[in-house]
């Protein structure tokens, strides 16, 4: 049944928010953007371990890991971006705007990935201290569209008619505080950087992505060259034994001084068991807009674990 053309034409007097919500979904629109899944290693141990029944000493085990892992991302959150925590993983997402809508859209990225950075350290450094394995992080680039409804609240299934006049809100949803009844974050519908993200996360040893590690996906790559050329920086490529370095310097001949910088281990990753062809690449040292690359990086080896 297509229920969005059931409700479409319903006058709104003998309708409700839901027939409302229903009958007028999101026009079709694809935004482009980023997705980090970081997720827990181990988590699902304690669990099996004990056949899913756990005792006290099993929860408080548990939310004492929970919540001092997850208490990072209320704190390494840029004000664009939008997350969600679910169970032991942890999803970030940012939509980069046009140069015309954000003059300085490149730097909004830089100031994500940043957060990013921060909050996968913050958490492995947490867990180390507690000698546990830390997490694995995936960042990957790919489209956003939204179709239905973000959220559908109590009041929604309440026929409008029924309302007290002049009242946006029905009396039995003000005496239980209106709650959500279905969750729906935009930013996550028909996510493909959040897919891509999770598949490769979750291929985990098997698929080549070892460790408490940081992982980018090639897309990630691609976007930020694209967004910087777009902007009128020009990306750098250096290579060493060991290292491939990338920058985005703010002048073509200062590469002391960048709009962001990546040092990735120059072993790039084709996972394997993944459907997903692609190329990864894992950070080891990611350089920030406001700091000198020689003075100043963000180590992604410490609290590493193979």
């Amino acid at each position: 049944m297509d229920f969005d053309e059931l409700f479409r034409n319903i006058p709104s007097h003998f309708g409700s928010n839901l027939t409302k919500k229903i009958g007028n979904p999101p026009t079709l629109q694809t935004k482009e953007c980023f997705c980090l899944w970081s997720d827990l290693l181990g988590f699902g141990n304690i669990f099996e371990q004990n056949n899913w029944e756990l005792d006290d000493t099993d929860r408080r085990q548990i939310y004492n890991r929970l919540k001092a892992a997850h208490s990072a991302v209320l704190y390494y959150s840029s004000l664009l971006e939008r997350n969600l925590i679910l169970n032991d993983g942890i999803a970030k997402v940012f939509h980069p705007r046009s140069k015309f809508i954000d003059k300085n859209n490149i730097l909004s990225i830089s100031l994500f990935l940043r957060s990013c950075v921060e909050l996968h350290l913050s958490i492995c450094s947490s867990e180390q201290k507690h000698d546990l394995p830390g997490c694995r992080s995936v960042l990957a680039f790919g489209e956003n569209i939204e179709y239905l409804a973000d959220e559908i609240r109590l009041d929604d299934y309440v026929y409008n008619y029924t309302k007290p006049k002049r009242s946006c809100i029905s009396d039995i949803a003000k005496r239980v505080g209106n709650p959500i009844i279905i969750y729906n974050p935009k930013e996550l519908q028909m996510n493909t950087a959040f897919s891509k993200a999770f598949l490769l996360e979750a291929g985990g040893s098997k698929s080549g992505l070892s460790g408490n590690r940081f992982y980018v996906d090639e897309s990630v790559i691609k976007a930020v060259t694209r967004y910087s050329l777009d902007k009128g920086y020009t990306p750098k490529w250096e290579e060493t034994k060991d290292d491939l370095f990338l920058f985005i310097p703010y002048s073509n001949d200062n590469l002391q001084e960048v709009v962001m910088g990546f040092c990735f281990d120059n072993k790039t990753i084709i996972p394997k068991g993944v459907r997903y062809n692609t190329k990864v690449y894992r950070l080891k040292r990611f350089y920030p807009h406001d700091e000198k690359t020689d003075y100043f990086f963000f180590d992604l080896d410490e609290n590493c674990r193979t």
